[in-house]
């Protein structure tokens, strides 16, 4: 792949966003390196496929080496993407640019179908990524505008351009403080057997959560929702994003 800033600027400037043909296939790479990149790591090999196996086996991607690299590949010759020395897989600017809207396009749909349709929170992550290929950037605006203009999933993830401002407090439950009530504000969107255990406890953004143990020489966290006790893994506790009273659509729930 490309190792060098002057070689990315070559590409990026002989494409454009008009010009390319996007597979769903390159669609679900862009939207699986983006979120490789918004948990703040680094994009390597071995990450990006950790999360194309969580894409919905509807998508059939494929995630042997050779159907990764050659995916990679083409990427690159299409200036979508490419790499710095340490081998990091980066987005170039038209890269970036189609993962937002592609990002975009599936939590709309995601905000959509839970919010208008009512679609049981389990089955959301794998219907968004049928329609987020499906939605132009016309019906994308109608969408919003009869959502009322949303800055977060249902799963509390960022939507893209929507003024969505993180919270100063946010943290990871692995990272937060003892016996004091704070608010979910996210949890990963893309497990629905994980997705399913967290609804039936009551671990959902807006849900007030206590923290009481953090065992780390036992891989466990204990906390407490509605009075009962629960154990979580360290590894899911390190997927759900806690804030503390802040100012947005999480926190801040309608009277009446």
């Amino acid at each position: 792949m490309v190792s060098n800033n002057k070689n990315k600027k070559k590409i990026s400037k002989s494409r454009n966003k008009k010009n390319l043909k996007l597979t769903q296939a390159m669609e679900n790479y862009l939207l699986s390196i983006y979120m490789v990149m918004e948990r703040m790591q680094i994009v390597s090999n071995s990450n990006l496929v950790d999360q194309l196996r969580r894409v919905p086996k509807t998508e059939n991607l494929g995630t042997s080496l050779p159907s990764v690299s050659g995916m990679l590949k083409r990427m690159e010759k299409e200036g979508l993407i490419y790499s710095n020395d340490n081998r990091e897989i980066l987005l170039t600017k038209i890269g970036n640019e189609l993962a937002e809207s592609l990002i975009r396009k599936h939590r709309i749909a995601a905000k959509m179908l839970v919010d208008l349709l009512n679609v049981n929170l389990s089955r959301v992550n794998a219907e968004s990524h049928m329609l987020e290929h499906a939605i132009s950037d016309e019906l994308e605006g109608d969408i919003i505008k009869k959502l009322d203009y949303p800055k977060i999933d249902p799963f509390g993830q960022p939507i893209p351009d929507s003024g969505y401002k993180t919270p100063k407090s946010l943290s990871t439950i692995s990272n937060s403080i003892l016996d004091v009530p704070m608010i979910v504000h996210r949890i990963p969107e893309d497990d629905s057997d994980l997705i399913s255990f967290l609804s039936e406890k009551g671990i959902l953004p807006g849900a007030e959560i206590i923290i009481r143990e953090i065992a780390r020489y036992r891989g466990v966290v204990t906390i407490e929702v509605n009075g009962e006790s629960i154990t979580l893994g360290l590894d899911v506790s390190e997927l759900i994003y806690l804030c503390d009273k802040c100012i947005c659509e999480v926190c801040i729930k309608p009277t009446g």
